[in-house]
């Protein structure tokens, strides 16, 4: 194996080890309300620069709840929204988040279909099936990465790159994007957001 992919997955398999207590969906439901004219109904946004949450997976969604709680990843509406969540609150919105399915494919706006390939050849040049899994629907702190609008997946790739958004373990993502070119970033958020 790589040596770089295997740190990288070591980091997040440290990063995830953790005691993990299950969270309540039905009060995570309840809280979600707040999230919903960003993220939409039942966390599938029709905004194309806001992700969508539905089917993420828990630990993902937690850590990025607590990045923004704790400052370590700022926002001006996330950053707000966060900073009073107690940790059970933050475990209920990982919880019926994750609880939902996954949203089907965008029907708007999609990027250029004749981006799709070379996507598909860089996910699988920078190994990144290694951690999001072969259908790229994560696992444990990993996120889901399929269906996300290309705007959306482009700004996290370039901000995880630049280093303007931490990432799980060890700056995981930060050390996987290193590399990613711009021409690349573009099509592998062609060819996610269409995931067949």
């Amino acid at each position: 194996m790589n040596p770089k992919i295997a740190r990288l997955t070591i980091a997040l398999c440290l990063a995830a080890g953790g005691a993990h207590a299950a969270g309540d969906v039905a009060a995570g439901k309840a809280k979600a309300e707040l999230c919903a004219p960003c993220h939409g109904e039942e966390g599938a946004p029709q905004m194309t620069n806001v992700p969508a949450l539905a089917g993420q997976t828990d630990k993902y969604l937690q850590w990025q709840l607590v990045y923004f709680r704790s400052g370590r990843r700022t926002s001006d509406l996330m950053s707000p929204m966060a900073k009073d969540l107690t940790d059970a609150e933050v475990r209920n919105l990982g919880a019926y988040f994750a609880s939902l399915p996954r949203p089907p494919a965008p029907t708007a706006d999609l990027a250029d279909p004749g981006l799709a390939e070379a996507g598909k050849t860089a996910l699988a040049v920078h190994h990144c099936a290694a951690c999001h899994t072969d259908t790229f629907a994560g696992a444990d702190a990993a996120p889901a990465i399929t269906h996300q609008h290309h705007d959306y997946l482009a700004k996290a790739l370039t901000d995880y790159r630049e280093h303007a958004r931490p990432s799980t373990g060890v700056g995981a993502m930060n050390d996987a994007a290193a590399s990613l070119t711009d021409d690349e970033i573009k099509a592998i958020a062609a060819y996610l957001e269409t995931f067949p």
